[in-house]
């Protein structure tokens, strides 16, 4: 009987671990979200390039000169060479064959890749830089992918509120599905909630194993959501998207902080109300 109650007991605290846990992870996961989005655009639009074709015959000296301009110019943050041998090997290994054998000579160009700072990644900025690129008599030809920057900046204030809203919302459900799975929890125990006080027992006596009980299952939740999320991260970076933890340092503090803190208040004034009610219950309504 003792080891049935105690597998009993087990279960129900496993199952408030993992709920908890479920809930912190994707509160955790969308402030972690909401925190970088800027920087993620931002990284994103940093990786948009500007293709800068060269001709065949152009001189060497005009290239070097192309490559100080590019070097002081404070709005660029990188750029790189391709040579056309570079991308005839790329465009093959893309294709799955030597189109050069077939062609019997290797069309494409020299050309650099040139990638600019975040706030300068805007049509106007662009437009006029590409102009000024076409108007060199050593360059053949400037590609970039214009739909793409107009959709980005068009649509990033728009992302931004539905951040907002969508937070907000998420973090009102999160806080509803935890005082829910609290709820329960401390209901499995209403009947001897109303047994201590029957013998005697202050409020405060009764309220405080419970509150105690449940800061820890709530401490738990949170490490293990904690872990889980690092996890996530480490398989993301090494799956998808490459990224530095440095630069991610702040924002998963402040994320981890805030998940911890809803997790400690809500778990201390959930018990604390939710054992109060049964207190102040008859008996009868406990059935």
């Amino acid at each position: 009987m003792t080891k049935s109650k105690n597998n009993r007991f087990f279960s129900n605290y496993l199952l408030v671990i993992v709920s908890l846990s479920i809930v912190l992870l994707f509160l955790s996961s969308f402030l972690f979200t909401a925190l970088n989005s800027e920087k993620f655009i931002n990284e994103f639009k940093e990786k948009i390039p500007v293709v800068v074709f060269i001709k065949s015959e152009s001189k060497k000296v005009e290239i070097i000169q192309f490559e100080k301009n590019l070097n002081i110019n404070n709005n660029i943050k990188s750029f790189e060479f391709v040579s056309k041998e570079d991308a005839a090997s790329s465009l093959s290994e893309d294709l799955g064959e030597n189109f050069i054998d077939y062609l019997g000579y290797n069309p494409l160009y020299d050309s650099y890749n040139i990638f600019f700072t975040a706030e300068n990644v805007n049509t106007i900025y662009i437009d006029q830089l590409v102009n000024e690129f076409e108007n060199e008599n050593f360059v053949q030809e400037v590609s970039y992918d214009l739909p793409l920057i107009e959709l980005i900046n068009t649509n990033i204030q728009v992302l931004n509120r539905w951040l907002v809203f969508l937070g907000s919302a998420f973090f009102l459900l999160s806080i509803v599905l935890m005082n829910n799975t609290i709820r329960l929890s401390v209901y499995s125990n209403r009947l001897i909630i109303k047994t201590m006080q029957l013998v005697g027992a202050t409020k405060s006596f009764i309220k405080k194993p419970f509150i105690l009980r449940q800061l820890t299952l709530g401490l738990c939740s949170w490490l293990l959501s904690s872990i889980i999320f690092l996890v996530l991260l480490y398989y993301l970076k090494n799956n998808f998207y490459d990224f530095s933890f440095k630069n991610i340092a702040e924002s998963l503090a402040i994320s981890g902080l805030i998940s911890f803190l809803v997790c400690i208040i809500i778990s201390y004034v959930s018990t604390s109300i939710i054992t109060g009610k049964f207190i102040n219950s008859k008996i009868d309504n406990l059935y």
